[in-house]
């Protein structure tokens, strides 16, 4: 079974929406996922124990928002390397963060990518959290 961390920061409710759906497709695969907020996660080293991880962040001024910038330099500066991973976010327009994030993730981490980045934009509606769902089955299944 395999062991998600689903790692995230919202402004507004809607990328911890993404990341709850995320996680729902995740157990539907079959495999286990906890949900970290980056501002209460205390030790980056218990990402460790995680077979993929999925980093989400809304995208503000058309880049991640600070909290995820200040996770991802944590997390570069980390062991963590080598995971399956995934990036998501909500957006209102633009949808940058996610693609940045996985950038980061496979240039800097060398994390093999278990599905395109996600991106829902003008609020999560139904259509979002299914294609979420979705997301963390590739998250279970993927790569």
């Amino acid at each position: 079974m395999r062991k998600v961390a689903i790692v995230y920061t919202t402004q507004t409710g809607e990328t911890g929406k993404l990341a709850k759906a995320i996680a729902e497709g995740v157990a539907l695969a079959g495999g286990e996922a906890r949900l970290f907020k980056m501002e209460d996660l205390s030790d980056i080293l218990e990402l460790e124990r995680f077979d993929a991880l999925a980093v989400g962040t809304p995208t503000q001024e058309g880049k991640e928002v600070p909290a995820a910038r200040e996770f991802l330099e944590k997390l570069i500066a980390s062991s963590i390397k080598g995971k399956y991973a995934g990036a998501f976010g909500s957006c209102g327009w633009s949808g940058e963060a996610p693609y940045i994030v996985a950038l980061y993730l496979e240039r800097d981490c060398s994390m093999k990518m278990a599905s395109e980045p996600l991106k829902v934009q003008q609020g999560v509606r139904d259509s979002g959290l299914d294609v979420a769902r979705a997301f963390g089955m590739k998250m279970v299944f993927g790569g």
